[in-house]
């Protein structure tokens, strides 16, 4: 990551406020929260384009693989969270833990 924002500025991770980013299901892309300032929402776009987090298919496949093995079943829920954390947060901030197969077309 830091070789990919370089001197390029991006959101410092520890003044980004809960709820930015936001992650959609089913396409497990990363966007702005709505709800975000114009200056905010351009501030997080910028940081998702310099660290190629939804353009970097390695990265979509990650988020893919590690949904796809919790509602396989093939690993626990702490496991997820903790190897998918923002992944994890976004299923339960979004309500979506219990209908999370049928959205991703698994049921």
């Amino acid at each position: 990551m830091n070789g990919r924002k370089s001197d390029r500025s991006i959101l410092d991770p520890f003044t980004i406020q809960e709820g930015w980013f936001i992650l959609d299901f089913p396409s497990l892309m990363i966007k702005p929260n709505p709800t975000l300032t114009l200056q905010e929402k351009a501030l997080v776009r910028n940081t998702l384009d310099i660290l190629q987090l939804n353009e970097d298919e390695s990265f979509v496949k990650l988020r893919h693989k590690w949904l796809m093995d919790y509602c396989g079943g093939s690993t626990t829920y702490e496991c997820f969270k903790k190897h998918a954390p923002f992944t994890a947060y976004e299923l339960e901030r979004q309500g979506k833990l219990q209908n999370i197969k049928k959205i991703m077309s698994l049921d």
